[in-house]
This record gives C-alpha cells, sequence and structure tokens, in this order.
C-alpha cells in the first residue's frame, strides 16, 4: 500500500529547504566578501543550515514513504 503525503508535511519541508540554503548562502557569501571573521555568525549559519537542511530531507524522505 503506497503512503499517503501530508501535505504540511510537504509544505514544511519545502519551507525548512528554503531557510536552510538561504542560511547556507550566507555562510558562504559572508565568509567570502566578510571584512572581519565572526565566529558567532559563522556558527549560527552552520548550525540552521544543518538542522533546517536535515528537517528537510527527513519530511521528503517521510512524505515519499521512506
Amino acid at each position: 500500500m503506497p503512503a499517503i503525503p501530508s501535505l504540511a508535511l510537504w509544505v514544511l519541508a519545502w519551507i525548512f529547504l528554503f531557510i536552510g540554503l538561504t542560511s547556507l548562502i550566507v555562510l558562504v557569501i559572508y565568509t567570502k566578501y566578510g571584512r572581519e571573521i565572526s565566529i558567532r555568525l559563522s556558527l549560527i549559519s552552520i548550525v540552521f543550515a544543518a538542522v533546517f537542511l536535515g528537517f528537510s530531507l527527513h519530511f521528503f524522505l517521510l512524505n515519499w514513504g521512506i
């Protein structure tokens, strides 16, 4: 029996994917063009990217029934 995808999980997965990718892009741009190195901003961006991309992948896998 195929799994029935949940609309709420699907929407959350896409939102988390965009938040994670945005924080990853902010990290890359800041490390390339930032004038002074901020360990706090780098750590926050890494944590946000990892958490949101991880939950996004988890929600996509739940939707696909894996």
